[in-house]
This record gives structure tokens, sequence and C-alpha cells, in this order.
């Protein structure tokens, strides 16, 4: 009995052999197809002795590229193309250098377009090879979107012109629009506008792959009875220009010793920002074809392997001067619709092609020149149609506009200007639109924003009133001279305020900064001198050491500057100016009546005037501590509550790393430890003495008796504790304010 599951294997392997054959035959007669109409257009004119050739290296090409890519590309069913876009940009370029060689023998210049075609292909191919190879694949990806777009525009309007040369004979026809009104001319541009817009019709409506085939063929099947019911002769009909003209009779292919020997090469290097575009443009479209299978079919594409392995393909292609290809979207999702899962697709279209190199003479001799015309005419409509027209549709109207821009260059100008206006426009735009971002991350005061360090109810008082004289900036983002300008506006602005508080301190914190050039460093020299020339102290904190670093080269007059202080930090930073605007503070001295007056004050403080504080305070465990005594333990069990009457402490914690962090700092009056011995769990972080400092201690077991045998005295520890965790959770959500800001 047959095993099941080995039948099912072979009928799902017979049917992929036979969607591979299928999609092999529709890309094989599609390259063939515009083989012959990228051969008739870049071979016509003054080049057309060397068509036969021209039509055997895009062929030879592209049957390379369909057997190389299919073999080793990482998608199995993926289908290699040439592409018309770079063959468009060439075009142009060899054209134009045909035209400067009217009196060059016509091998010479044949071998220096194909010189061209094929040294464009191998730059293209060692380009792609060595971005894959640097695995920079990605990076590719940011290069401007509408300036891509542009591009393909401005391929289209090659392709249109190209077209219409091949029909008038003329480089840049449409600079003498005269000659489209010829009788002879207009016996070939009638049908080939009426073939592009035939085949346009066509294709709006049915996304089959037949229908662009079996338009041409029965184009070219209706010419032929048409000019057989005339009494047109074929040779008759190659005299008036409407059957091609094959030098010989048929077509060769290009040996790379004869064109190294014949072309002329400085004509080849003139050509070199043509070249480059192409493989730039190759690059890109690679990717963005890359992307949109990924995206269609589910599957990861590597794009590095699939930028070395068409590189490879490429630079054989390139050696038998073929024009540059890449994997072809719409092939490569129809073949994955036909089911070829294997790698036979690739194997499938180089054959065909292959075998079209025997009959391609012949397919060359009697294709219509109307229909290879029409058809680059077609190709050109198609890009303007789906990048200048359609565009305007999914891209915002600025990139719009400079796709617009870019078609207008190269259309008036040249394919080379409008690449570098196009990159000119984006980086403006990108300039522009940069500096606009927020580079203040966020804008306040002294008054909302404190730093970690707990202080009396009267200083807090004070720096509340007083804190207005403190302007804080928080930096964020990449600072450049257009964000930079934000800051100087700012610091200005706040400087010439009249209805503000006078400005003693700024504070502008770096701590968010990523990066910052040089004209972004000679910024803060600007305003260090503003800062300066009105007595306002300038503070930089969190500097990270790159942006340190281009400080000290751009702008080394602020290393030693007496009006300039450097912080590690925002907080300690905001700790020091609150320190100076203390220092002249006219606080409250602390009545000391008794031994106790320093610890009653701080209560008085906290809670206001009651007849127990001085019952309270002779409850509490007097404790004089020296630097780096460890007053809590982080992990221990709370049993105690602490208030410092004299010093500072400091909360802090240790990272898994071993660097410790400094949480709070809490000097004199200040309360520590309440949360967890309220709550009852352990300690989460280490508190350590400062300074030499007096602390007072409330063990758990003294409030558990006060609570048991005098009630008010109770209350007042307890009142004390409610408004210390009240003035905590007040200062924490202003926290959190300014953090959502």
């Amino acid at each position: 009995m047959p095993d099941t599951s080995t039948t099912e294997q072979q009928r799902r392997g017979g049917r992929a052999i036979l969607a591979s054959g299928m999609i092999g035959l529709v890309a094989g007669i599609d390259n063939l197809g515009n083989g012959l109409a990228i051969a008739a257009l870049l071979f016509s004119g003054p080049l057309a002795s060397g068509l036969g050739m021209g039509v055997g290296a895009v062929l030879l090409s592209a049957a390379i590229l369909a057997l190389l890519v299919g073999l080793r590309s990482t998608q199995p069913d993926t289908v290699a193309l040439v592409q018309e876009t770079s063959v468009a940009v060439l075009a142009a370029t060899i054209a134009a250098m045909a035209a400067d060689m009217p009196d060059a023998p016509a091998d010479v210049r044949v071998a220096t377009a194909l010189a061209i075609l094929g040294t464009s292909t191998l730059v293209t191919g060692a380009l792609f090879w060595l971005v894959g190879r640097l695995r920079l694949g990605t990076l590719v990806r940011f290069f401007p979107y509408p300036v891509v777009a542009g591009f393909l525009a401005g391929s289209g309007w090659l392709l249109v012109e190209g077209g219409l040369a091949m029909l008038t004979g003329v480089h840049a026809p449409l600079a003498n629009p005269r000659l489209l009104a010829d009788p002879t001319i207009l016996a070939k541009l009638v049908p080939a506008a009426l073939l592009a817009v035939l085949l346009v019709a066509a294709l709006r409506r049915s996304a089959s792959p037949f229908i662009l085939p079996g338009v041409l063929v029965g184009a070219a099947l209706a010419f032929h009875a048409l000019i057989a019911l005339l009494g047109i002769t074929p040779d008759q009909a190659r005299a008036w220009e409407w059957l091609p003209t094959v030098p010989g009779g048929t077509v060769s292919l290009p040996l790379p010793t004869g064109i190294v020997a014949a072309a002329d090469w400085s004509r080849v290097v003139a050509a070199a920002p043509a070249i480059l575009s192409v493989a730039v443009l190759g690059l890109v479209g690679l990717l963005l074809n890359s992307s949109g299978i990924e995206l269609a079919s589910g599957r990861d594409i590597d794009a590095n392997t699939e930028l070395r392995v068409t590189g490879g393909a490429n630079l054989i292609a390139g050696l038998f001067a073929g024009p540059s290809g890449f994997v072809g979207l719409g092939m490569t999702l129809l073949a994955g619709r036909l089911g070829a899962a294997d790698r036979w697709a690739g194997v499938a279209t180089a054959a065909v092609i292959g075998l079209g190199l025997f009959f391609a003479g012949w397919l060359v001799a009697n294709t219509p020149v109307f229909l290879t015309a029409g058809l680059i005419l077609f190709l050109g409509v198609e890009l303007l149609q789906e990048w200048a027209v359609a565009s305007r549709k999914r891209l915002p109207r600025g990139d719009w506009l400079i796709v617009l821009a870019v078609l207008a260059a190269i259309a008036g100008i040249g394919f080379i200007e409008g690449l570098l206006l196009g990159l000119a426009v984006s980086l403006a735009t990108f300039v522009y639109t940069y500096a606009r971002l927020p580079v203040i991350r966020l804008s306040t005061t002294g008054r909302t924003l404190r730093s970690r360090v707990d202080r009396s109810p009267a200083a807090t008082h004070h720096l509340t009133e007083a804190g207005g004289a403190v302007e804080i900036l928080q930096l964020q983002g990449f600072l450049f001279f257009g964000t930079a300008e934000q800051i100087v506006h700012r610091v200005r602005r706040r400087l010439s305020d009249t209805d503000a508080p006078p400005l003693r301190f700024l504070i502008v914190d770096f701590a968010h900064i990523k990066g910052m050039d040089s004209a972004a460093a000679t910024g803060f020299a600007r305003i260090r001198n503003l800062t300066a020339a009105t007595g306002v102290r300038l503070v930089l904190s969190g500097l990270p050491p790159k942006v340190a670093a281009m400080l000290a080269m751009a702008a080394p007059e602020l290393e030693d500057d007496p009006a300039l202080t450097r912080a590690i930090d925002i907080d300690h930073a905001l700790e020091a100016c609150e320190n100076s605007l203390l220092a002249t503070a006219p606080l409250p001295a602390p009545a000391l009546p008794s031994a106790n007056g320093e610890l009653i004050h701080h209560l008085e403080e906290a809670i206001g005037p009651h007849p127990r504080l001085a019952d309270a305070a002779a409850a509490l465990d007097e404790l004089r501590l020296t630097p780096e005594a460890v007053l809590i333990r982080a992990g221990e069990t709370a049993s105690d509550v602490y208030i410092v009457g004299r010093g500072r402490v400091k909360v802090q914690t240790t990272r898994p790393d071993g660097q410790r962090l400094r949480l709070r700092t809490m000097t004199g009056g200040a309360v520590v430890g309440e949360i967890a011995l309220l709550l009852g769990q352990r300690r989460t972080a280490d508190v350590v003495v400062d300074e030499p400092s007096v602390i007072y201690r409330l063990t758990a077991a003294t409030l558990a008796r006060l609570e048991r045998e005098d009630a008010e005295l109770a209350f007042v520890f307890h009142r004390l504790l409610a408004t210390t965790l009240a003035e905590k959770l007040t200062r924490a959500n202003l926290v959190i304010e300014q953090a959502h800001r």
C-alpha cells in the first residue's frame, strides 16, 4: 500500500516544479521583451550599429542575474531582473556621449557605450557586496524617501525621453518639439503612444502576468499582418525605420577584451557621476524591494546576505557589459502566489532567457520600432504615475514637493543635478524640522524643583519663597547649531524678564543629552557671556564625557571661568544653589532654653506649638555620631525612627556593580525611617552620617509604651510622623508633575 505522506509530498513537489516552470516562462518572456526594449533604448541613433551586441549583453546579464540570485538568495522563489530605472539614467549619459563623438568610428562609440554599461554594473555589484560584507544594509534605509521617490519619477521621465529618442533618432528630442510633428516620425510615434495607453489601461483592469506579453505579441502580429495586407515588404519597412536594422543580421555577445581595447576610457571616466548614481539608486531599490517581499511574504530576509549575493551576480554580469539588476518585487511575489516554493523559479527564468538568445536575432529584426518604443514609454509613464502622481496620497505635502522638485531638476537640468538638489533640499528640511524639535526637556525654577536634601520647615519655606532666583533648564536630544539657538533665546528672554524675581543661578542640565557639535558648544560661550554680564552664576550639571570634551575643544574659555560651576548631576547643582540661598537667608535662630532646645525648635517648626513638646524631647534618646557611622542598614528590621537635630545624614543604596548611589540628604529637623517603622517593613536603604551630627531616636518600644500610658504624648509623635509623610508625598507629587510636563 503506497505511503500517503510520500505521495502527497510528490504531488506538492510536482506542483512546485510546474509553478516554477510557469513563472520561468512568464518572467523569461517578460525579460526578453524588456531586454529588446532596453537594448533598443541604449543603442539607437548613432549607436544603432551596436544593437545586436547590446541585445546580447542585456539578455546575458538578465540570465546571469536570474540564475545566480535564484540559486543563492535567502528567499527560495526569488526572481531577479534587469532594472530599467538604472538603464534610464545610463541611456541619457550614453546618448550624450555618442552625440559628443560624431567623428569617432562606430565601433569605438559602441565599445564605449558597452564600457559605460559594464563599468556601471561592476561598480553596482562592488557596492552591493561591500555594504553587505560590512553589514550596513539597514543603514541605507535611512536614505531620504522623498529623494528616492524623486529619483524614480525622474527615471520615468528619462525613459519617456528615451522612448521618444528611439522614434526620432535624436538625443533629447523634447528640446526640439517640431521633430515630433514630422510625418515620418508621427507614423511611429502615434502607434507607440497608443500601445503605451493600451498597456496602461490593460494592466489597470487586470493583474494577470500574461497581459503584458499578450499585448506585445498581439501588437507585433497585428503590425506584420497589416504591412502584409498593404503589400509592404520587411525590407521596405526597414527603409522607413518601422523595423530595426541589425548589422550582420544576428545578435552577438560582447567580448570583454574587445571592449577594453576599443573603448574611449576618458569618456567612461567622465560618466562616473552617473555610474555612481546608478549604484546608489540600485542599492536603495534592492533594499526597498527586499522590504516589500519581506512584508508581503511574512518571512525575514537577511538584507546583508541579499546584498552580497546580488553583488556577486552583478560583478559577473558586468564583465560581459550587461546592465545591473536585482530582485524583482512583482515577479517574486507572483512566484510565491503560484506556489513556486523552491529555487527552480530563477533557474527556469534563466533557461527561458538563454533559449531566447538563440532566437534573439530574429526577434530583434522582426520587432516593430513602435513596439519597443511604446514599451519604454509605458514603463516611463508608469514610474511617473506611481512616484510623481500617486505618491501625493501617501506623502506629506512637503515631501511630495521635494519629489516634484527632484523630477523638475532631472527633466530641466540633468540627473546628477536632480540628485544633488534632492539631497540638499532633504538635508535642509531635516535641519529645519529637527531644529524645531524641543531641545529643552524641562524649564522650571528652584521653587518647584528641589534637591534631594530634606531641610527644616523654615529652610524649606524660604526656598519656596526665594527659589525663583534659580532657573533650571534640562536639555534633551542632540545639540547642534539649530537647536542650540533655542537655549540661547530662552536664557536671553529670562534675563530680560522684569516681572520674574532677579536671577542668581542658571542651571543647565545635560544628563539627557546624546551629543553636541562644535557650533552648539560655542552657543554656551554666548550663554556664559549673557549670565556673566548680569552677575548670574552659570551651573552646568550632568555633562557626559563626550559633551565635556566638545566644550573644552570648541569653547576653551569655559574651562577655568570663575563665573561658571560644574556639578556631577542636577541634584548636586540644586543643593549648591540652595545652600547659597540659605546662607544669606534671615532664618529664625532656635531658642535654647534647655539642653533639648534645638530639638524642641525642630518639633515646633514641624507641628506647631504644643505644651508637651519638652516632654516629647525628653522621651527621645540622644546619639552623637561621627562621619561614616551607619545609622540605618538596608535589610534590617525597622524598630526606630530618627530626628536629625544637628548635622547631616545621607540615604544611599548600593548598585550591583558596587557603586553607591545617593538617594537623599537630610539636615536638621528631618525625620528618618518613619515609613518602614509604621508599615513594619525592612529597611530599603542605608542611612550614613555625612558630618558630625546629633541624632534623636524614638524607639518602637517607647512609642508603644506612650500609646498605652500617655495618649496625648503619643499623639504628638504620630502627628509629627503624619506631617513628615505628607510633606514627602507633596514633594514626590511635584517631582512626578515636573517629569510629565
